[in-house]
């Protein structure tokens, strides 16, 4: 009877002990499962939102404005007002228009425009009638550029046909659809010569300087500013 009761004793001690044992893995997997779940919504809740950021910048760099692109012909119209800005006579010169030809000119302070024969006009310097430009305008159906340019080289060397004539730059402005310029010098100074053709009119300048005097940019700024009438 005493071994049988020992037996049934020893039994119910080691089922205790397996159901503790049992019961102590069964919470540490749980503790596991739920440790493990615990970092997987961690790791997502951060991938999302790291994604959520990528996004954003995303869409802020999208919505950002791109620099607009400006029409060809409003550029150049902004070249040109630009090149006239540059331009004293353009700017401060007076309106004036020839008696004898169909153009408009500005004028700056200190020169006068005069008829000197038929389709020729003088601009003179009021302080010093020595300085002067002539000034020659023709239609496209009267000549051509090749035809004034020829004519005006001509004008120039006949000035002094000794010395060398040299050939400056042309005019850069985009308003003159061909242009070229000549120079010489003279005993007194020196004469330069430009033709150019705009808006359809081709015009040639003849412009006499002193040496002491240097207003030959004068002559050329406002003889730029030359318009059809």
């Amino acid at each position: 009877m005493n071994k049988k009761l020992f037996l049934a004793a020893s039994v119910l001690a080691l089922s205790g002990l397996m159901a503790a044992c049992g019961s102590d893995e069964s919470t540490e997997e749980k503790n596991g499962t739920a440790t493990s779940n615990t970092e997987q919504n961690e790791t997502a809740t951060s991938e999302e939102t790291a994604a959520e950021e990528s996004t954003e910048e995303k869409t802020d760099e999208t919505t950002e404005e791109a620099p607009e692109e400006k029409p060809a012909e409003e550029e150049a119209a902004e070249e040109s007002t630009e090149a006239e800005g540059e331009n004293p006579a353009a700017a401060e010169g007076t309106p004036t228009v020839s008696d004898s030809q169909s153009y408009e000119i500005h004028l700056l302070s200190g020169y006068e425009l005069t008829a000197e024969e038929p389709n020729k006009d003088v601009i003179y310097s009021t302080e010093n009638d020595e300085l002067f430009m002539r000034v020659e305008t023709f239609k496209p159906e009267e000549a051509d550029f090749a035809f004034a340019d020829d004519s005006i080289q001509q004008t120039v060397k006949a000035s002094n046909d000794t010395a060398e004539m040299k050939e400056l730059p042309a005019f850069e402005d985009a308003k003159f659809k061909n242009s070229a310029v000549y120079e010489v010098p003279t005993e007194s100074g020196k004469v330069t010569g430009a033709v150019f053709e705009k808006e359809g009119l081709i015009v040639k300048l003849t412009i006499f300087d002193l040496a002491d005097a240097g207003v030959t940019e004068d002559f050329l700024n406002m003889g730029k500013t030359i318009t059809v009438n």
